[in-house]
């Protein structure tokens, strides 16, 4: 099935097309708020990641994406390093129908932007004093379809209550 979401966003349809206008480091930030009080005994931290994404429509085809990821760092209840970088991008998308647009937005948009977000964590932690494992590729198709789920899901809690769904679709982005 991903490969027919993907197929029909970029390879069944001869015109459709995703151009990169422009990718730009947004925000960056980087804070150590604890390094005095941390055990310097190599005790592992716990690592997280949180990702979102913001979308503007700039014109019919012109999309400005905004991708955000968090990397927090956590040894016990203090926080090692807290990292943020945020790439946005100018996308034109031609060709796509309306069912393929948001796959394009928010799979393959997002795809492009991410190893620059994993590039710049890895220097802003290295820089900070910190060792980072190689953060993993995410499978922003799968975060789309989660999101799907429950946007679906959510829409049929609703209609249960008045008998009516709300009539809107699922968020375009994540």
């Amino acid at each position: 099935m991903a490969e027919e979401n993907q197929q029909a966003a970029t390879g069944n349809n001869q015109e459709a097309q995703m151009i990169v206008q422009h990718i730009y480091l947004k925000d960056a930030s980087f804070e150590a708020p604890n390094v005095m009080e941390l055990d310097q005994r190599g005790s592992e931290p716990d690592i997280s990641l949180n990702l979102s994404q913001r979308t503007d429509q700039l014109a019919d085809d012109r999309y400005q994406v905004v991708l955000s990821v968090t990397v927090t760092s956590k040894q016990g209840d203090k926080t090692a390093f807290l990292c943020e970088v945020q790439f946005g991008g100018f996308f034109q998308f031609s060709g796509f129908s309306e069912q393929q647009l948001p796959y394009a937005i928010n799979v393959l948009a997002p795809n492009v932007l991410f190893p620059y977000c994993r590039s710049q964590i890895g220097t802003l932690v290295t820089a900070g004093g910190f060792y980072l494992p190689p953060l993993q590729p995410v499978n922003f198709e799968a975060v789309f379809r989660q999101r799907l789920e429950e946007a679906r899901k959510q829409q049929e809690g609703q209609g249960e209550g008045n008998g009516e769904g709300n009539g809107q679709q699922p968020p375009a982005d994540n």
